[in-house]
């Protein structure tokens, strides 16, 4: 089927809620691999997968209805880095959400960003859709949700220096977006959380009732007191810096 003129005018920031590429072919009345070509998606399903300046201009060309105020950082444990072959980001994608439909019995994939070892962005969650998980209703209902590939607990993984980047580069953009100053309450750890009462309890819990997540390793610790010390700053920077560029 030939590509029409009407396939140029989509643009994956236009992307929305339910669509998949085959639905889009069709609305637009081109093949799939013409549609990906003309518009440079990459896209599989719900999934986009974006290097960092792609996500940075489909976050600053999208406005979102939903108020979003804190924003979360998570680690998946498993699947880690031996589970990630280089390029099967749509294969751990798929995964991860068939997991959490059929298993968890969550109606979609839990988080809205995930981030991969070679420093990839995907968004499948909508943001206008609050993620599921977990951490609880009182960090989702304004929360963003942010899937760090990788087991980041002390002895396990060691996280790249591509997704090192892509992580303070994310949460700086959104940062900027949302209208946020790097802190406690806006930057949050799984780790904060209590796994049965769902409260914001920071560093006053018992280990069993919290999970480790972002990881024990995760920039330096999981304790507030390692994300204001290792974690803030760097985001802090990047915003400077990101702020100046956009000048």
């Amino acid at each position: 089927m030939p590509v029409y003129a009407s396939a140029n005018q989509l643009n994956v920031n236009e992307v929305k809620e339910g669509d998949t590429l085959p639905s889009i072919a069709q609305s637009y009345e081109a093949t799939i691999d013409d549609l990906q070509q003309t518009n440079g998606l990459n896209m599989q399903g719900q999934h986009i997968l974006m290097t960092r300046e792609e996500f940075k201009n489909w976050l600053f060309n999208n406005e979102f209805t939903r108020e979003i105020s804190l924003i979360q950082q998570h680690h998946t444990w498993l699947p880690a880095y031996a589970q990630f072959k280089g390029n099967n980001h749509f294969q751990m994608l798929e995964s991860m959400e068939n997991f959490h439909k059929s298993e968890m019995g969550w109606n979609n994939i839990a988080q809205n960003i995930t981030t991969f070892p070679d420093g990839k962005i995907a968004v499948s969650r909508p943001f206008n859709s609050a993620p599921e998980g977990t951490i609880g209703p009182k960090a989702n209902a304004n929360g963003l949700t942010i899937e760090n590939i990788g087991n980041f607990d002390i002895g396990n993984d060691t996280m790249t220096a591509e997704q090192k980047e892509t992580i303070v580069y994310l949460t700086a953009l959104l940062c900027i977006k949302f209208g946020l100053t790097p802190s406690v309450d806006s930057i949050t750890y799984h780790h904060w959380w209590h796994l049965k009462t769902k409260e914001r309890v920071l560093d006053n819990a018992q280990d069993y009732d919290v999970k480790t997540c972002p990881g024990t390793g995760f920039f330096g610790g999981n304790s507030t007191e390692s994300a204001k010390k290792y974690f803030y700053p760097l985001v802090s920077q990047k915003i400077e810096q990101l702020l100046a560029e956009m000048k």
